[in-house]
């Protein structure tokens, strides 16, 4: 709705109410209120305020009489109607108007909020059925939606992976700190941990901007990720892992990768505490799992590498002599 619209029902509405409204604005002031529920909720607040606003005549007033006596005290003569001005009726009208305007800017701007907190597990949420955010263990998102601004804001603190429908009707921001990432209709992961020296954002489909108020920053396309440097203040792009959202999707695909970066990234995700023993650190994997148990995993990882695993009651440790 614009200004001038806003201004125009406003207007009507008073009218309404102080019943000064022709047959005209009467039907036009009904038939808006039939739109939706939050208009005809927005009529009916507008009454309620006017009705508790009203300032009760008193029987013992009388204005003619008051006047009389202070009428030879002035000194200028003629001013008698600046006192039989309707007073109270002007007050009750601009109470009302005021009620008014207070009512659309609070309905504008109206917002709901909801905060999770995923500690020690993972977190699922999905808000207004188009955005859904995954929550990393030890994480928390805020989020406000304004519902008829169309506008939602996930103030994240920790990691998540947030999925936003093709066909939505909002738009949504993710914030960081100072660090925002603006959804054009994506999957994609955020790594913001209170104490890191630096943020990522990763992205799976789509694309995203990555910025701050300051700055413009990069543009982010599927299969990227962009780094900001807190210390620098600087943004940096560079491929994305796909292993980054194995916490909420169980799928690894490593590629050459150094089993110590591989058991890692499983610490991470089974919330385990798997070890080396020997020189095999830096022994390349090229290997993908899908949703499979850590047994598994492990398993394979060790007939693969020709590693002797042991598993005690707080460490599994992985051991060999030399790369396979």
């Amino acid at each position: 709705m614009s200004e001038q619209e806003k201004e125009h029902i406003e207007d009507l509405i008073g009218k309404y109410i102080l019943d000064e409204a022709t047959q005209q604005e009467v039907a036009e002031v009904e038939a808006w209120a039939q739109l939706n529920s939050e208009n005809e909720k927005y009529l009916k607040d507008a009454q309620v305020i006017f009705e508790k606003s009203q300032i009760p005549n008193s029987p013992k007033f009388n204005a003619d009489a008051a006047w009389e006596k202070v009428y030879p005290q002035l000194d200028t003569p003629g001013k008698r109607h600046v006192f039989m001005l309707p007073f109270w009726r002007v007050a009750a009208g601009l109470v009302l108007i005021a009620s008014l305007v207070y009512l659309f800017y609070t309905q504008l701007n109206s917002v709901e909020e909801q905060v999770f907190i995923s500690q020690n597990e993972v977190v699922t949420q999905i808000f207004e059925e188009e955005a859904e955010v995954t929550l990393n263990k030890d994480s928390e998102v805020k989020v406000a939606f304004n519902s008829r601004k169309k506008t939602g804001v996930i103030d994240l603190k920790g990691e998540a992976t947030i999925s936003i429908s093709e066909d939505k009707k909002a738009s949504w921001l993710v914030e960081a700190g100072e660090l925002k990432i603006r959804d054009i209709g994506t999957v994609f992961h955020v790594r913001a941990i209170p104490g890191e020296d630096h943020v990522e954002v990763s992205v799976f489909e789509g694309s995203v901007q990555f910025f701050t108020d300051e700055q413009e920053g990069i543009l982010l396309e599927s299969g990227e990720k962009g780094r900001f440097e807190k210390a620098s203040q600087q943004f940096f792009k560079e491929e994305a892992s796909p292993n980054v959202i194995a916490y909420k999707t169980r799928i690894f695909e490593f590629v050459d990768l150094p089993l110590q970066e591989v058991i890692a990234q499983l610490n991470q995700v089974y919330q385990q505490n798997i070890r080396l023993e020997g020189p095999i650190g830096n022994c390349p994997i090229t290997v993908n799992f899908e949703n499979e148990s850590l047994e598994t995993v492990l398993s394979i990882i060790t007939e693969t590498m020709g590693l002797d695993l042991d598993e005690s009651d707080d460490e599994i440790v992985l051991s060999g002599e030399s790369c396979f």
